[in-house]
């Protein structure tokens, strides 16, 4: 062969070779980028889901502090104000402007006989939520109105209505649902409703890289992440939604604890009036009146703090809560 062409065809070879491992060498890069940006769009997601699990458990572990509290109050205090209250007979407080705020206390008859409802309500709950009989009970009596659970269940059923309440509010069965780091995003088929937010399955499949495709690689790893930047934001919006159930449920159970500080010594006063003067409420002196009144009005003051449910039937923050934490705040004597 002819120098001229064998240098010729040395040459060809020299760059051909070198056209082809430059294209290697890109390929590579871009497989290797690819695979770096689908970890960083799985770490991602993985992220926003822990600190999802995190901020749910945190809610539901409120939720039932707050169910806990409410079945110890009706157990305790209001248990021994309907027993001194039920021995007064000829109870008038129509002139009781304070009793009115609430709506509660038109008929202290009937409010009593409610409340002796709740009470016997509050035992069923708490005779199969402490032995663990219903999961998620103390849960649900937290997040849900007294009064509402009156309407769809006897004291027989009480703790099976909670359950079934539990398990069909979708924010009540995510919130005491298996760990996300378990498999998922709750219990209902890997999707869960959390104050109208939908989210469906979290993982992509990501991962997957072939060298022959690595443009086309980097295409797909560089759409995973949009998307996995989508979801790590719904799952963002849902934490901050379980942080603001947690803050509103905070708030109630410290009210509570407020409102029966002042509830006990008024309890005292009112088995000490009740023993002194006896069950006639006419036949008692003005102050008598204004003791027993003032038991009363504390009593109702405690109920509309249990009876407001934290979660709409929907599962989302009950928007009457902010009225009743003004209104009973406001109504309570000042520390």
């Amino acid at each position: 062969m002819p120098l001229p062409l064998l240098v010729a065809e040395v040459v060809t070879t020299i760059v051909t070779g070198a056209a082809g491992a430059a294209a290697a060498v890109s390929a590579s890069n871009k497989n290797s980028q690819s695979r770096e940006i689908n970890k960083e769009a799985r770490n991602l997601i993985e992220s926003a889901k822990r600190e999802l699990d995190k901020e749910r458990r945190q809610t539901n572990s409120r939720l039932e502090r707050f169910g806990r509290a409410k079945l110890l109050v009706i157990k305790n205090e209001i248990k021994m104000f309907l027993t001194a209250f039920s021995k007064i007979h000829n109870i008038s407080m129509a002139d009781n402007a304070a009793l009115n705020e609430f709506g509660l206390a038109s008929d202290p008859v009937q409010s009593v006989s409610d409340l002796s409802r709740v009470e016997s309500l509050a035992s069923s709950i708490a005779g199969g939520a402490m032995a663990g009989a219903a999961c998620g009970a103390l849960t649900a009596f937290g997040a849900y109105s007294v009064t509402g659970i009156l309407a769809t269940a006897s004291s027989g059923t009480a703790i099976a209505s909670l359950s079934g309440a539990a398990a069909t509010n979708a924010t009540l069965a995510f919130l005491g649902g298996g760990s996300l780091a378990a498999g998922g995003l709750g219990v209902a088929g890997g999707t869960f409703v959390l104050g109208g937010l939908v989210a469906g399955p979290a993982l992509l499949v990501m991962g997957l890289v072939s060298s022959f495709k690595a443009s086309a690689n980097l295409d797909i790893a560089r759409s995973n992440m949009a998307e996995a930047q989508k979801i790590a934001e719904q799952l963002k919006t849902a934490s901050q939604q379980c942080i603001a159930i947690s803050r509103k449920t905070d708030m109630f159970i410290q009210l509570l604890e407020r409102a029966v500080e002042y509830f006990s010594p008024l309890l005292r006063s009112l088995k000490t009036t009740v023993m002194r003067f006896g069950t006639d409420y006419e036949k008692y002196s003005d102050r008598a009146k204004k003791k027993i009144c003032a038991a009363y009005s504390m009593a109702m003051t405690v109920r509309a703090i249990i009876d407001t449910p934290i979660l709409t039937e929907t599962g989302a923050i009950n928007p009457e809560c902010d009225e009743v934490l003004g209104k009973v705040g406001s109504a309570l004597p000042k520390r």
